[in-house]
């Protein structure tokens, strides 16, 4: 498993100009900071630093950074929280929509062209291991971490 892993690194280093904004390649971490917004807006909760801090796995300094980049080629915009008035909501634009749309259909196709000769419950099999697996993940932190939950 741990061969494989090392292997999948590239999923993660796809090349910058794969996902683009009116031309413009879209780096990977406005893509996870649209990505975060997207969900809570989802959920229907307001994102925040905090939020985009632990949905990249990065330190709250640097999950500002991340926004501010974003909000730079207007991808998100920071807004006053509607519930807090101490808190800054981070909101997707327009142009965030239309890159998180791009950006979901570029991963589908790749997805559905590497997976195209694989029976359906092959594929199904697999997304069920692979959620599975980023559930725990999700629990036990990032290596080197102490895991979230006491029986880890």
């Amino acid at each position: 498993m741990d061969a494989a892993l090392v292997r999948l690194r590239r999923l993660w280093s796809a090349p910058r100009s794969s996902i683009k904004d009116d031309g413009i390649p879209v780096d990977m971490s406005s893509i996870l900071v649209v990505e975060a917004c997207a969900r809570a807006a989802e959920a229907g909760q307001d994102s925040t630093i905090r939020d985009i801090a632990a949905f990249t796995d990065t330190e709250h300094s640097t999950a500002s950074r991340l926004v501010d980049k974003a909000a730079k080629v207007g991808l998100v915009q920071r807004e006053p929280s509607s519930s807090d008035a101490r808190r800054t909501r981070v909101v997707l634009t327009d142009s965030g929509r239309r890159t998180r749309e791009r950006a979901t259909d570029f991963r589908l196709t790749w997805l559905t062209r590497v997976l195209r000769h694989w029976p359906t419950g092959d594929v199904e099999h697999l997304a069920e291991l692979l959620t599975r697996f980023a559930d725990e993940v999700d629990l036990q932190g990032p290596p080197g971490r102490e895991p979230e939950r006491p029986d880890a």
